[in-house]
């Protein structure tokens, strides 16, 4: 199958810790509960869209110990895993998440056969055969790599560092990717960190310093997204769901605004349908573990925009 979605990024083993109240540096708290599920920004967005309908690539590099669970997973939701890599003498990425009851979160990362993705040969073909790419965490370099690459210029190019952005980025390969960028995807924080990076007073001045660029999207968690297009701003509430876990509420957003785009959407419908699809991820603990059908978010959606 020929995908519409390329998603370069994470496959992760994700371990959630809560916490009452996240410790202070050089201080210590309890954990109240500890559980271990699949993750990673690409498996997740890879996962959620195919779930919802669009045909979907993940390139990401794991190790040779991923559980076949894991890999059945998305293979079960019609992920393509051509191109996801078995590293020899690597482990899969693996990431603790801690969240306290505030829903604040700190996370401590093992790399392991993503940390040397900048000196991997770059993986084109899913890339060359799908009508967007959605950059995730991961090498900038590799990323600048591939984003060169003259026949992905006429296709939708959208940039998502995730937490990266702060530690993993810099300002000048992070506006060097922006000229190769037609969509930013980004939270409060890591937007904070694009106009530092980039100079900018807001996003609106970002937007208009990038001819290439045709969208922001930033999420806003409770409030839901904020996107900012060519000549508009648009407000997307968010669906009202009890909230269990917000660890890859961004990657179902994302996965739900593509499903959007596949159909061939508005920026406002597309903002509606992320923040449907990342209602369901939040209303249970793990990434992947409520997984909804293109009817479900459609329709919760739809609600959104009344």
């Amino acid at each position: 199958m020929r995908p519409f979605l390329c998603v370069y990024g994470h496959t992760n083993i994700d371990h959630l810790l809560t916490l009452k109240e996240l410790p202070e540096r050089n201080t210590s708290s309890n954990v109240l509960s500890k559980k271990s599920f699949f993750g990673g920004t690409g498996a997740n967005v890879a996962t959620m869209a195919s779930a919802l309908g669009v045909p979907t690539a993940l390139i990401s590099y794991v190790g040779k110990d991923l559980p076949p669970e894991f890999r059945q997973l998305m293979e079960s939701k019609g992920v393509i895993l051509d191109e996801m890599v078995e590293v020899d003498g690597k482990e899969t990425p693996t990431v603790w998440i801690a969240t306290d009851e505030k829903e604040d979160q700190v996370a401590f990362v093992f790399q392991g056969a993503m940390a040397d993705m900048s000196s991997y040969p770059v993986q084109v073909k899913g890339a060359k055969d799908a009508l967007a790419i959605h950059l995730m965490t991961g090498s900038p370099d590799y990323y600048l790599r591939l984003l060169a690459q003259p026949n992905l210029l006429r296709k939708r190019r959208g940039l998502d560092p995730a937490q990266e952005i702060h530690h993993v980025w810099d300002a000048e390969r992070f506006q060097k990717a922006l000229g190769f960028t037609d969509m930013l995807f980004c939270n409060r924080n890591e937007l904070a960190t694009a106009l530092r990076y980039t100079g900018k007073e807001g996003p609106v001045e970002l937007l208009d310093s990038y001819r290439g660029m045709q969208v922001i999207v930033n999420t806003l968690g409770g409030h839901g997204a904020r996107i900012y297009g060519r000549n508009e701003v648009l407000d997307v509430p968010a669906a009202k769901v009890k909230v269990v876990d917000p660890t890859g509420a961004g990657d179902a957003f994302r996965a739900g605004f593509y499903a959007g785009l596949y159909r061939g959407k508005s920026w406002m419908e597309c903002g509606a349908l992320g923040c449907s699809a990342a209602s369901f991820a939040i209303s249970t603990q793990g990434s992947l573990t409520s997984i909804p059908d293109w009817g479900m978010v459609e329709e919760r959606a739809r609600s959104l925009l009344r």
